[in-house]
Parts: structure tokens; C-alpha cells; sequence
């Protein structure tokens, strides 16, 4: 606690704009930009913004500087999670204004989720936001944590994306490939093309194959490459030398390490809590060999 007192205490802050200098004038709030210690002062600042948000029985996800609200509606219940959003958000801008922060409506999203009958049926209501005198507007395709979100879910704008990024990179590539042995490549490869098909692959599972079709044609390209075959050459062959799981495969095992590592408690303990044995959910399979599972 001393470390923290001193080092949010006694400093100063010099303006320089051209040749003008001002300062140095005290800093009396806040902390440096870009400082070790910055993030961490500001969830202590702005963590107990969750109880507030709780309160309204609204769900949420909270970043450094960024806030998730979410809630589950049935369809007749509309009206009803749009007035518990903006009464959390009124809430919300208060909570901010007594600390000095501010809400930017402006680079605020709205979207809802459901099936396509659903999704119809709410062009019919009110699905905006009011936040101050700015109208929020739905949209179709929200951006998390570098994952396009659908309004059904669908990932197939993410998968696009995704599959155009690794292309790009598969071309720059190309343009090496003579200056370059095998050992390089995968290595050029692994690190452009695999870290975006391995970033956050497990939320694919159970995707029909025509929406992940992209990702398998980019490491089929990938694997052409490297090994110098045509585009009439069959791939499996290439893939099980280079030893690389197909993206099906992959996804799967994403998520069995996951699991594993929540098995081991390896994991963050929220990973772990939202898993439990089957028997907890169903006293009447506590007999069974797969009581021991989790779900």
C-alpha cells in the first residue's frame, strides 16, 4: 500500500507545445499514461461499477476501459430488457459523471442475438437504446475481443475475415519462397497464417463444415506452399507430412486442452466453476461410469 501511495503521490506534469514549455504543474488525479502500474489503478477505480450493474440483474463483462451489458429476453419480453438496459446505463452515466469519467455514446453498439424468425419479428418493436439524447441503432455484426458476432450467431463474416487476413499473409509469403528452405516457411507460416486460424478456434465447434470450408482451403494453400505442390496435387497427403491437424481437427483440440486444463486446474478459476460433474446435475446418474464426466 505504501509502493502504491507513493507512487500517485508528489508528482508533477510538464506541458510542451513547440518551443512553449509550461510547467511542471501538480498532478492531483489520475495516473500516467502508459504506466506499469495504470491498468491495474484503474480496475481498482472502477471495479465496484459491478455491483451497480448486478443490481439491475443485468449480465456484464468488464474490461480496462470498456463495459459488456447483456441480458436474455423471450420475444414478447422486448420491451422489458430494453427498459432494464437503459435504467443500468442511466445508472451507468451517473456512476461515471461522480468519477470523472465519461460514457461515449457515440462508440456505443447495440445488437441482439437469435434465430431468423426471431430477428424478424424484432424489426417490428423497438429495439433501439436511448443514451442521453443519442439514439443507439441495432446492428448486424458486432466486433469482441477481435471475434465478428453475428445476430445469429453464425460466425461466417468472422470465418470470411479470418480466411481473407490468412490469404494476404499467404501471399506476402509467396513472394519468399525461393529465398527461403522448408524449416523457415513453416516457421513464417505458423507464426502469420496459424496464429489466426488457432485465435479463439474453439468457439467453431459444431459449425457446419460449408462455414469452416475457408479456413481448410487457407491451410491447404498453406501446405502447397511449403512443400511447392500444384493446385491439382491432393492435400492430405502434404498435411500428414507436415503433420498438421486439418481445422476440424484442430478445433477439437482446442477444446480438449481446454478441458484438460480445467480438469487439472490449470485454468482461471472461472473456467473451472462453469463446469461441473454430471452427477451434480442429475443425482440419479451418481451409479453410473459417467458420473465422473463434466459437462
Amino acid at each position: 500500500m505504501t509502493w502504491f501511495r507513493s507512487y500517485l503521490t508528489d508528482r508533477t506534469q510538464t506541458f510542451v507545445v513547440g518551443e512553449d514549455k509550461h510547467g511542471p504543474l501538480p498532478v492531483n488525479c489520475s495516473v500516467p499514461q502508459g504506466s506499469v502500474l495504470g491498468p491495474i489503478k484503474f480496475i481498482s477505480y472502477t471495479e465496484d461499477v459491478s455491483e451497480l450493474i448486478t443490481n439491475h440483474a443485468v449480465s456484464y463483462h468488464l474490461f480496462a476501459d470498456d463495459k459488456q451489458l447483456y441480458t436474455a429476453v423471450s420475444q414478447d419480453e422486448i420491451h422489458v430488457g430494453r427498459q432494464r438496459l437503459m435504467s443500468c446505463i442511466s445508472d451507468l452515466q451517473e456512476w461515471c459523471a461522480s468519477r470523472r469519467l465519461q460514457l461515449n455514446a457515440s462508440k456505443t453498439e447495440l445488437i441482439w442475438f437469435g434465430s431468423q424468425t426471431s430477428l424478424r419479428q424484432l424489426s417490428l418493436a423497438d429495439s433501439t437504446l436511448m443514451i442521453d439524447s443519442v439514439v443507439v441503432q441495432p446492428t448486424d455484426v458486432v466486433r469482441d475481443l477481435g471475434v465478428l458476432l453475428d445476430s445469429e450467431l453464425s460466425l461466417k463474416q468472422h470465418v470470411n475475415r479470418t480466411a481473407s487476413t490468412c490469404f494476404y499473409h499467404l501471399r506476402r509469403l509467396r513472394q519468399l519462397k525461393r529465398h527461403v528452405n522448408i524449416d523457415v516457411m513453416k516457421r513464417l507460416i505458423s507464426a502469420f497464417v496459424f496464429s489466426q486460424l488457432g485465435y479463439y478456434n474453439g468457439i467453431l465447434s459444431g459449425l457446419p463444415l460449408s462455414t469452416i470450408a475457408p479456413l481448410q482451403r487457407v491451410q491447404n494453400a498453406a501446405a502447397r506452399l511449403v512443400l511447392g505442390l500444384s493446385w491439382s496435387d491432393h492435400v492430405r497427403p502434404a498435411l500428414k507430412e507436415l503433420h498438421w491437424l486439418p481445422v476440424v481437427y484442430r478445433i477439437k483440440f482446442k477444446l480438449v486442452l481446454v478441458m484438460f486444463t480445467i480438469h487439472t486446474h490449470q485454468c482461471p478459476d472461472y473456467l473451472t466453476d462453469s463446469v461441473h460433474p454430471y452427477s451434480n446435475n442429475d443425482p440419479a446418474r451418481y451409479r453410473l461410469r459417467s458420473a465422473t464426466g463434466t459437462n
